[in-house]
């Protein structure tokens, strides 16, 4: 355990020697288009149909396609390994992207549009999926993978920060289907050597933890010490899809509800710089929360493991729920940006830690669709928070935005609160069976 952040920083230096700078650096630039995709598609389309409405549909086709895509990716992968897959798949999606350029450029719209989209959101790489993958197989501890999750759940803090603000650059400055065209090219340039760096074939790392409660003790735990699990055999069959996303469920389920209170939020913050008459604020406002969310989420690795992961997902929901409704009674931008920092602290943890819980539960074999389904649930999630959270705030005015948000962080601190439920139950059994009184 680290006694101050300085020190929980410097355990981050492991991660260079495990994989290395170069590739940890490839991999936050094959990201990187991925998160310009939705706004520049929301931008490039409603510009060149003329309808916002298009856009949206456009938008919301991507985001589907994605989410569904995801986990069969993830599936092929563990059964092909990720080289074979993404050298397939990557300059398919550089393509795919080259046609909704073309959508944008020439004013498509109905069948051909909706074909385009669709397209894109199939192939689209999850590349924070596959590389938390790769800190599965790469580490040996239980504390180096805890760092290695916290850092790509920093990167994607960031990434979703810069994305958008990558495309506000190119649309502003050439034309609103350049963020679509920057896409491709980082796909092309980026994607493709990411590609290429991939493990030949899936796995799982050598210091696997089996299932348990979530946390970091599970009913093998008296044998092997806290955070450990039995490992797993290759002669252990594979689990189905299906049996792989039920097993992680409340990983998926914390996910779906951070999703949900990314778009809420953002609707909600949206909606009151409009009211207060500063509607260029909203961005930079809301991106506070990604700041702090970011900084937190380096941090957990200060956290003793006795604190075990349910406690953690249970704190940060806890946490996200009394802030944000804070801000849903913040009376100007100023206290609402404020609320917001505040909230990023709990929600960094939260992101970090559902990535934790998942790698627990996932069954052996499973780790690439127990990653990518994480992804399509923070996916889905933002596609209804977005939706929902926008009509509550324009019926009802921020708070209504933020009410929703609340509610998705109150659904996070139960499920935290079901996890510990169960693996108390859990160990009460070990236990009994066990003799020990």
């Amino acid at each position: 355990m680290h006694s101050s952040p300085f020190g929980a920083l410097a355990h981050f230096k492991i991660l260079p020697a495990i994989s290395s700078g170069p590739a940890m650096a490839l991999a936050v630039a094959a990201r990187a288009p991925y998160a310009m995709v939705p706004l520049g598609t929301m931008t490039a389309i409603t510009a060149s149909t003329g309808s916002v409405a298009a856009g949206g549909l456009a938008t919301g086709l991507v985001a589907i396609a994605t989410a569904v895509a995801a986990p069969l990716i993830g599936r092929w992968a563990d059964r092909a390994g990720q080289r074979f897959v993404l050298t397939l798949l990557t300059p398919i999606n550089a393509l795919a992207l080259g046609a909704l350029l073309l959508a944008a450029l020439w004013g498509w719209d109905g069948p051909a549009l909706w074909a385009a989209c669709v397209g894109v959101g199939a192939t689209a790489i999850p590349v924070g999926a596959f590389a938390r993958a790769r800190w599965v197989q790469l580490t040996t501890r239980p504390r180096d993978l805890a760092a290695a999750f916290s850092y790509e759940s920093t990167v994607d803090e960031l990434t979703f920060v810069l994305g958008p603000a990558l495309v506000g650059i190119a649309a502003s400055t050439a034309t609103p289907a350049a963020p679509i065209a920057l896409a491709a090219v980082l796909v092309a340039l980026a994607g493709i050597p990411f590609a290429l760096t991939a493990p030949r074939r899936g796995g799982t790392s050598a210091a696997s933890r089996g299932p348990d409660d979530g946390g970091a003790a599970g009913a093998n735990e008296s044998a092997a010490g806290p955070g450990a699990r039995a490992p797993r055999t290759p002669a252990q069959p594979v689990a189905s899809i299906p049996a792989i996303m039920w097993a992680v469920a409340p990983a998926v389920l914390v996910m779906l509800c951070i999703g949900v209170f990314f778009g809420a939020v953002q609707a909600g913050t949206t909606e009151r710089a409009a009211l207060s008459g500063v509607p260029g604020q909203a961005g930079l406002v809301y991106a506070l929360m990604g700041l702090t969310s970011a900084a937190t989420a380096l941090l957990v690795v200060m956290v003793p493991e006795s604190v075990r992961l349910p406690t953690r997902v249970l704190l940060g929901g806890a946490g996200m729920a009394v802030f944000i409704t804070v801000a849903a009674f913040a009376g100007s931008m100023g206290a609402t940006a404020g609320a917001l920092l505040a909230t990023g602290a709990f929600l960094g943890p939260a992101l970090v830690t559902a990535f934790s819980v998942a790698e627990r539960r996932s069954p052996a074999g499973g780790i690439a669709v127990s990653m990518t389904s994480m992804q399509s649930g923070v996916t889905i999630g933002v596609a209804i928070g977005s939706a929902a959270g926008g009509a509550l705030a324009a019926s009802v005015g921020p708070e209504g935005g933020f009410g929703l948000g609340a509610l998705a962080s109150v659904v996070i601190g139960l499920t935290g609160l079901a996890l510990l439920a169960a693996g108390r139950r859990r160990r009460g059994s070990a236990l009994q069976d066990s003799g020990k009184p």
